[in-house]
């Protein structure tokens, strides 16, 4: 019997990424924890008035390396869950100070949510509006850090790799930042434009008057989602930021499919990872997704958050040194099996099952195993057919 679950291996990626980081490309940074030590700052990033028009200043925690003498650094910006009704940037802690260890600039974002109550229950048309403020609210941290590496840099952020990222609502926020853009307006609804219109446009109107990062430039080069969607799968182009999921089948509040986001009652209809990658797939745009067989909403066994962990910083490692794209293959083992637990061998990700071999199988692509029952790391030769990313 054996169960199994995903692998991936580095793979060629043969359209052209952004240019090389000569500096911090050592083969190690971006994809191992090569610091001991994270330090906090918290600046404000922005103000705006909420769907209920409160007034709310906007802050931002940027997590970075103790220790660390890069010139610059990459950034990921990540956003919080809670349905856009609740939920706060400290939810984002864990993930800002992963990513600083391994020596990226890790940001946990504030952004606006909707203040619910029994007579105010949120429809689709009011849950627009909502994420296109979030939208809006990313997007001035992002102009924020750009700001900050032009004019003080103060962070020594690197401004060609601004990445973004979440949970939930946050992976939402993320998507939409990523995705929903001026050129995909024969695609989008005219309640999403009108939502656009209401909130400063494309790219909102988000700012702090007193410290304005307006007329920075908002894009980002990567999206790393955790069990987000966007509402229209359309508004994915081979030209836009490559992305990275981690998404769960069984997740009844942001479907893995298409369906509705549900609170209790359904708020929004949503593509969730298991429409977006393939629809990548097709237009050509770099993807990378980890399945969770019958997952729940961020119910998963560890072994999927440490899979998302290593592969998203290959990932994002590969956009930056522009080296291979992490892509699924059929990997041939040989002299089988191997010892339990995670492995990690080059850009090989090994991770737990359990598992019956003969002298010779053949994973197929989208696995993760654990290869056990007495044998070392060492004792397993493996071969691979590399296959293409999605677009490549």
């Amino acid at each position: 019997m054996k169960k199994i679950y995903m692998l991936w291996l580095a793979g060629v990626f043969a359209t052209a990424l952004s240019a090389q980081n000569p500096n911090t490309c050592d083969g190690t940074r971006y994809t191992t924890e090569i610091f001991a030590n994270v330090t906090s700052t918290t600046v404000k990033f922005g103000e705006n008035t909420d769907y209920q028009g409160d007034f709310q200043e906007l802050y931002m925690d940027i997590y970075e390396p103790v220790g660390d003498v890069a010139a610059e650094r990459p950034v990921v910006v990540m956003a919080f869950g809670g349905s856009f009704i609740s939920g706060d940037r400290s939810l984002m802690q864990a993930h800002c100070e992963r990513f600083a260890r391994k020596g990226y600039i890790g940001v946990a974002i504030d952004y606006r949510l909707y203040e619910i109550n029994i007579f105010n229950l949120p429809d689709s048309i009011i849950m627009m509006d909502v994420v296109v403020k979030a939208v809006a609210d990313m997007k001035a941290a992002v102009r924020y850090l750009r700001k900050d590496a032009a004019t003080t840099n103060t962070f020594k952020i690197n401004p060609d790799f601004v990445f973004v990222g979440g949970e939930s609502a946050g992976g939402i926020a993320a998507l939409h930042t990523a995705y929903l853009r001026p050129d995909d307006v024969a695609n989008v609804p005219q309640y999403v434009t009108d939502a656009v219109d209401a909130n400063g446009g494309y790219e909102g109107d988000t700012d702090d008057p007193a410290n304005s990062a307006m007329g920075y430039s908002s894009e980002v080069q990567g999206v790393v989602n955790y069990f987000g969607a966007l509402h229209r799968r359309y508004w994915i182009d081979s030209d836009d930021p490559p992305l990275i999921s981690l998404h769960g089948t069984a997740d009844d509040v942001v479907p893995y499919n298409h369906g509705f986001a549900n609170i209790g009652f359904d708020i929004i209809s949503l593509d969730g990872s298991g429409v977006l990658h393939p629809y990548a797939d097709g237009v050509g745009l770099v993807n990378q997704l980890i399945t969770v067989p019958g997952g729940g909403h961020g119910d998963f066994p560890q072994v999927y958050w440490d899979s998302m962990y290593v592969a998203s910083g290959h990932f994002l490692k590969a956009i930056i040194c522009a080296d291979n794209v992490a892509c699924p293959v059929d990997l041939i083992v040989d002299d089988n099996p191997v010892s339990s637990g995670i492995y990690q061998g080059g850009n090989t990700v090994f991770s737990e099952s359990t598992i019956d071999l003969g002298s010779q199988v053949i994973y197929k692509a989208g696995q993760i195993i654990e290869l056990g029952n007495g044998f070392t790391a060492t004792d397993c030769e493996f071969s691979a057919i590399i296959e293409t990313c999605g677009g490549g």
